[in-house]
C-alpha cells in the first residue's frame, strides 16, 4: 500500500483514535469524522479499567485478545505520553474483592485461582480473612466475611487515553473534523469516499468505528451490523477518606464497584440499562441509578453516606449478543473494516483494536488474535441484501 493513501474512521471513540494512532505508526495519514468530539460517548465516562482476566468472555474466546491488548497497552503508554504530551493515569493497580454471603465468597475464590495461575509476573493475589480486611481497610462493612487482594490491573482515565491516542495521531499527520457521516461512495467492491454533510471525503479504506451506533451504517456496507447500545451510569463522589484504598467490589453486587482515583474521587458503578427498567434513548442521569449504586455501595463502605455527589454520568456501551468485539473486513468491499462493539471492555480492547486494523488496512493480516471477532459469524442471520 501507498504510504499516502487515506484512511477515513468514522468514530473519534477510544477505537477509532486508536487506530488512527497506529495507522499513523505505519505513516498513513487518516481523516477521524466525529460529529460530537473526540469521546464524547463510553470511551469518555469509562471507569478506564484493563482486566484481562475476568468478564464476559474471559476465560473464553476473549482471553487471547484481552491479555495481548493489556500488555500492549503497558508496552506503548510511555511512548505515548511522549507522543501526546498527555499523562492519561496509566497505572497498575489492586483489586479488593469482598464477601457478604458464602456465594461471594465462591466467586473471590475463583478470582484468586484465576490470579494466582496466570503465567504473567504482574498478577497475584492473597485471601484474606475478616480480621486482615478490617486491620487494612477498616473502613470496609465489618459484616464482610473474608476477601480476596489481587495485583495486576491495570487502570487509566480513558477520556485522556482517548484523547493522547488522537492528538498523537494528529502530530504524525492525522486529521480529526467535526461532521456526521450518512453515506458512502463505492465503485465495485470497493469504498471510494464518504459522504458527510458537508462533503465527500475521497478514501483509500474505510473504518466504521461508531461505536454503539454503528448499526446505523448497516445499509452502507448491505450487511446489518449487530450492536446495540447498553445505558450505564456512574456516580462519582468526593470522599478522601478512601484515597488510598484499591478498587473494591462484591460479586453479588456488580453495579457496587468502587474505583478511586488519583485526583481524590471516588467513582461507582456502573449500572447496566436492562437491570434498570429505564428507556435506553435517556441519556439524562436518573435518581433511580443513583440511589441504587449508593444503596449497594453502602453495604460495602457504611460511610460513603457521608460523601459529595460531585457528578453523575451516563453512557452507551456498544455491545453484540455473544460480548465479544467485531473486527476486521466486510464481506461486500475489501477496503471497509468495522472495529466496534467492544462492551465493556472497549478501553481494554482499544490496543490491540488499532493495531489489528492497522495491520490489516496496510498489510492485509495481522499477528494480534482476533480470530473469534469476524462478522462472519452472524452472516447467517444479518443479511439485509
Amino acid at each position: 500500500m501507498n504510504k499516502a493513501t487515506q484512511t477515513v474512521i468514522i468514530g473519534a471513540g477510544i477505537a477509532g483514535c486508536a487506530t488512527a494512532y497506529f495507522l499513523a505508526k505505519q505513516g498513513i495519514k487518516s481523516t477521524v469524522i466525529d460529529n460530537n468530539g473526540i469521546a464524547s460517548g463510553a470511551s469518555g465516562y469509562s471507569a478506564g479499567g484493563l482486566n484481562p482476566l475476568v468478564g464476559h468472555g474471559i476465560p473464553g474466546k476473549l482471553s487471547e485478545l484481552a491479555m495481548y491488548s493489556y500488555q500492549k497497552h503497558l508496552s506503548i503508554w510511555d511512548d505515548l505520553q511522549q507522543e501526546s504530551g498527555i499523562d492519561f493515569d496509566g497505572r497498575i493497580i489492586d483489586l479488593l474483592q469482598v464477601s457478604l454471603t458464602d456465594t461471594d465468597t465462591n466467586q473471590t475464590l475463583r478470582t484468586l485461582d484465576i490470579f494466582q495461575s496466570t503465567a504473567h509476573p504482574n498478577f497475584s493475589a492473597e485471601p484474606l480473612t475478616q480480621a486482615q480486611i478490617q486491620s487494612r481497610y477498616p473502613l470496609i462493612n465489618p459484616s464482610v466475611i473474608s476477601g480476596v487482594l489481587a495485583s495486576g490491573n491495570a487502570a487509566c482515565d480513558s477520556y485522556k487515553l482517548t484523547l493522547a491516542f488522537a492528538t498523537a495521531a494528529e502530530k504524525m499527520g492525522a486529521l480529526i473534523t467535526s461532521d456526521e457521516a450518512v453515506g458512502l461512495v463505492t465503485k465495485g467492491e470497493s469504498v471510494t469516499g464518504v459522504k458527510t454533510r458537508t462533503s465527500i471525503i475521497p478514501c483509500d479504506s474505510l473504518v466504521i468505528a461508531m461505536g454503539p451506533w454503528s448499526v446505523n451504517a448497516s445499509e452502507w456496507i448491505n450487511i446489518s451490523i449487530p450492536v446495540t447500545p447498553l445505558k450505564g451510569q456512574i456516580i462519582r463522589l468526593n470522599y478522601p477518606a478512601l484515597d488510598t484504598y484499591p478498587d473494591i467490589e462484591i460479586p453479588s453486587l456488580p453495579e457496587a464497584s468502587i474505583h478511586p482515583k488519583p485526583d481524590g474521587q471516588i467513582w461507582c458503578g456502573a449500572t447496566k440499562m436492562e437491570e434498570m427498567a429505564e428507556p435506553f434513548t435517556s441519556k439524562q442521569p436518573t435518581d433511580l441509578a443513583r440511589n441504587t449504586i449508593m444503596g449497594k455501595i453502602l453495604q460495602i463502605v457504611p460511610s460513603l453516606e457521608q460523601s459529595e455527589l460531585v457528578l453523575q454520568t451516563v453512557c452507551f456501551r456498544p455491545v453484540t449478543e455473544d460480548w465479544l468485539p467485531i473486527l476486521g473486513s466486510v464481506p461486500d468491499y475489501s477496503n471497509c473494516y468495522l472495529a466496534t462493539g467492544g462492551g465493556e471492555k472497549g478501553v481494554m480492547l482499544s490496543s490491540a483494536i488499532g493495531e489489528a486494523l492497522a495491520d490489516l488496512i496496510t498489510t492485509g493480516s495481522t499477528n494480534v488474535p482476533i480470530a473469534n471477532t469476524s462478522i462472519q459469524r452472524f452472516i447467517k442471520n444479518i443479511s439485509i441484501k
